[in-house]
């Protein structure tokens, strides 16, 4: 038969709609102005980063120390490119990086939390498949938009 529905798998993927949203608006509405369409695209993703990096704390009494400096990498990545965009950087340098730092937050992802776990299927069915469509979404909103 089939499993309970996973309601953090579901709204997990909802967060994709932003994106699409911005890929539908580029293509057919043009309503949203390039401007705010990366500004958007670059503090949404940078937020999604963070909260990736959050949820692997662990609020336990005895946490690693390294568990908490590789949690809060992602804030400070995003401090960074937030003051970049601020400051008017080169926004597709600034996607280019997003898109090169969530993968390789995902590789460490795994390296360092999902490969000493037997059970992978959140890696493989939410973390993997997320990062892969983020990327991509990315990369056709700023690089094969028209």
């Amino acid at each position: 038969m089939f499993s309970k529905p996973n309601l953090q798998y579901f709204l997990s993927y909802l967060g994709l709609f932003p994106f699409f949203l911005i890929i539908i608006d580029k293509y057919f509405f043009f309503q949203i102005s390039e401007e705010i369409s990366s500004n958007f695209l670059i503090y949404y993703t940078l937020m999604i980063s963070v909260f990736i990096g959050s949820i692997n704390w662990k609020y336990d009494n005895k946490i690693n120390k390294t568990d908490i400096f590789y949690g809060f990498i992602p804030s400070l990545f995003f401090i960074i490119m937030m003051t970049l965009n601020l400051y008017n950087f080169n926004q597709s340098y600034i996607q280019l990086g997003i898109i090169l730092f969530i993968n390789i937050q995902l590789l460490f992802d795994y390296i360092l939390i999902f490969a000493k776990k037997n059970n992978k299927s959140y890696f493989y069915f939410l973390r993997l498949p997320l990062t892969f469509m983020v990327s991509i979404l990315l990369i056709i909103i700023k690089f094969l938009y028209p």
